[in-house]
């Protein structure tokens, strides 16, 4: 981290090289706190703060990139970096990661202003509690927040049953719809403590413990107008998800890539065997680069809203995700009965691989909008 801070003061910004490579002296302090954090749900509130020392949550943001341009394919890659030692610490990155995202896209220059630079330091911890709405959006759920529109902004009710990134005074980005008019949705930046906002843990996951992932209560939340990021919604969530979804692929990146290094550790002893696989780390290697190739091309153009485009954007994700789950578990027939054990490297990066599937969009999800827009 300390090289890079210097770097940046004698030239002014990073390389790509350099700035990943902070992150990764800073990422070193989560090594030795990885198990612990998977099995005791440990939230690496220092930790993740000094990821933003090393300026991991703002190289996407024009404002605030060590790189002196912002990089959506850069804040990808430094995600990987963490998420290669502790996805459950990767996945941290990418809520504050999504929060600095809305908060680039706003027309709220005032709620930028104020809540972007801390965020981006990671002096603020923020979260999105976009799940809900982005199913909902999609048609396949109802939105669990309504609001009624008063002097000055919203009275919002409901709950969010999963926001993760969470804490007493954190922030994060979510969207409601409007209680007298079902068409009329919002979005906004609300924070953990404030009259009406309460947070409650309500399940316990078989991995991603430490993520401070809670329940949201909105008994009557007066949400400001100066808290929020869209009225109406408009294209907001055109701007933010091509980015929001390939901030994403970070996570599983990080996990082949560990991956990738558990079926090398096995060989060192096990190569007689191993030889055999179907698939290995060499068929891994050349997978995850072709990904990384157009993850490269894809972020170049965040804001491009093209079908075609929005589409390879989705399918990338499943790419993703998918190789996440067929590495992992090559991982553990690499290592046999040795991965097989409660705690293991190969037990965490399998449950973590779920993970990877499953957040929303999930790959069902994905693969649906996929359909959908091939279809139409």
């Amino acid at each position: 981290m300390d090289g890079g801070i210097g770097l940046i003061s004698r030239r002014g910004s990073l390389t790509s090289t350099e700035a990943r490579d902070a992150v990764a002296a800073e990422t070193a302090a989560l090594a030795g706190l990885a198990a612990t954090i998977d099995q005791d749900g440990i939230y690496p509130g220092a930790q993740l703060r000094g990821l933003g020392d090393a300026g991991t949550y703002g190289l996407h943001l024009a404002a605030h990139s060590k790189l002196g341009r912002p990089s959506l394919i850069d804040a990808i890659e430094a995600m990987a970096v963490v998420s290669a030692t502790c996805m459950s610490s990767g996945f941290c990155v990418w809520c504050q990661d999504s929060a600095g995202w809305y908060l680039e896209q706003t027309e709220n220059a005032a709620l930028r202003a104020k809540l972007q630079p801390d965020i981006a330091a990671g002096t603020v911890m923020a979260g999105t509690g976009l799940s809900n709405a982005m199913k909902a959006l999609s048609g396949t759920e109802e939105f669990r927040l309504r609001g009624k529109r008063v002097a000055g902004g919203y009275l919002v009710s409901g709950i969010l049953p999963w926001v993760s990134n969470l804490g007493d005074g954190h922030w994060f980005g979510t969207m409601f719809e409007n209680a007298d008019d079902a068409s009329h949705r919002a979005m906004a930046m609300v924070q953990v403590g404030q009259d009406g906002v309460s947070i409650k843990q309500n399940a316990h996951f078989v991995a991603l413990e430490g993520t401070g992932t809670y329940a949201v209560l909105f008994r009557r939340a007066f949400i400001a107008d100066d808290q929020l990021l869209a009225d109406p919604l408009g294209a907001m969530v055109a701007r933010i998800r091509p980015g929001f979804v390939m901030l994403q692929t970070g996570m599983g990146l990080g996990v082949i890539d560990a991956a990738i290094d558990l079926m090398h550790e096995a060989n060192r002893t096990q190569a007689h065997c191993n030889t055999h696989q179907r698939f290995g780390a060499g068929e891994a290697t050349d997978k995850v680069s072709a990904i990384r190739e157009r993850l490269a091309t894809l972020a170049a153009t965040p804001l491009e809203r093209d079908r075609d485009y929005i589409r390879s954007v989705l399918q990338a994700r499943v790419d993703v995700s998918e190789l996440s789950l067929e590495a992992t578990q090559s991982a553990m027939l690499h290592w046999g009965a040795c991965g097989y054990i409660h705690g293991s490297p190969v037990d965490r990066r399998i449950r973590e691989a779920w993970f990877v599937a499953i957040i929303t969009p999930s790959i069902r999800q994905l693969r649906r909008e996929i359909a959908a827009l091939s279809a139409s």
